[in-house]
């Protein structure tokens, strides 16, 4: 790490508890900004500080870009659908294994599961 970095964890809840004009307020509005809804609150942020308003530019610039955003929505897709085939098949092992009486406490072992997806699953079987 250099000086030239600094890394914050930014929690919601906690966040929504800073008081604006605390010297934390700078946390609170790039909270705000990774929250923001409406174009308009990210205009009101970006009049707020240099930085803020090269964050902004950034991002309609990426926004704006049809290309890279269909690239980034078909690299999400992909995550999803690969997170859901390889938690069916964790599922069906599971269940297979359910099948086999093997003890909970076991398949919650071999798979990875909580004890309540197995109790779950057991109850579906």
């Amino acid at each position: 790490m250099t000086d030239a970095l600094e890394i914050h964890t930014l929690e919601v809840p906690k966040a929504r508890k800073i008081n604006e004009d605390s010297e934390r307020a700078d946390l609170l509005d790039w909270m705000k900004f990774f929250d923001v809804k409406t174009e308009e609150e990210l205009n009101m942020l970006a009049q707020k500080s240099p930085a803020m308003k090269r964050a902004t530019l950034r991002l309609l610039e990426l926004s704006a870009d049809e290309k890279a955003r269909q690239l980034y929505e078909a690299r999400l897709k992909e995550q999803r659908d690969n997170y859901a085939r390889e938690k069916g098949a964790v599922l069906n092992v599971a269940k297979n294994l359910l099948g086999m009486n093997m003890p909970l406490d076991k398949i919650v072992e071999a798979t990875g599961l909580t004890q309540e997806e197995v109790k779950g699953l057991q109850a579906t079987s």
